[in-house]
């Protein structure tokens, strides 16, 4: 088994950067009834899932907070539902979202982590002390890891630990650049057809609706 170790690196970091345009699609899923999310709502809790970058004891930060989001609606529903392999459509909504700016990711894909100073496994390992640790590192010492210099990354793009599709968290410094281009509920007839093939392909399966 791959040992993932504690930040710092112990070699210097060459990352590589992710780069999401104007016209990149962002997708998000979210549940209205709970915590009051709406499409761009960045949570302020934590730490709770795979990279919150929330100080340590978990609790509400005001100063962190971030949002997960895909560029699929298989990726999402993995995202979502994967654990329990069951698509419940309950009250999910999606919603499409660009951003007003260039987005600047630190890429953790395949090899990519290891650039960044740790491995693979860090998207993947079910103790997400470890993941959380790394994305506080990767969001504090912004001088290692700068997409040009003076910038500072948005967030981070990586392959989900169900079924390795590209997933995104993003901090809250690119909580501004948000705009929502459409927002639906999951259950709609339009995605009916997408969910269910999306259940197909990763093995889940769809509570009638």
């Amino acid at each position: 088994m791959v040992q993932i170790l504690p930040p710092p690196p112990a070699l210097k970091p060459e990352p590589i950067f992710h780069r999401i345009s104007t016209t990149s699609p962002i997708l998000r899923l979210y549940d209205p009834t709970k915590y009051g999310a709406d499409a761009r709502s960045f949570r302020s809790f934590g730490p709770i899932s795979r990279f919150d970058h929330h100080t340590l004891p978990q609790g509400s930060s005001a100063s962190r907070a971030i949002l997960y989001a895909g560029s699929s609606v298989r990726g999402c529903l993995v995202e979502v539902f994967g654990d329990t392999r069951v698509v419940d459509v309950g009250f999910w909504m999606i919603a499409k979202m660009t951003s007003k700016r260039e987005l600047q990711l630190l890429d953790l894909r395949g090899g990519n982590a290891m650039k960044a100073g740790t491995v693979a496994s860090v998207c993947k390992d079910s103790n997400r002390a470890y993941s959380q640790e790394w994305s506080r590192y990767f969001y504090e010492n912004h001088f290692l890891y700068e997409p040009e210099p003076g910038a500072m990354i948005d967030g981070l793009i990586f392959g989900n630990a169900h079924n390795d599709e590209d997933a995104m968290a993003f901090y809250e410094r690119s909580e501004t650049a948000f705009e929502v281009k459409g927002i639906c509920q999951l259950r709609d007839a339009s995605l009916r057809t997408e969910i269910r093939l999306s259940a197909i392909e990763t093995g889940m399966c769809v509570i009638p609706y």
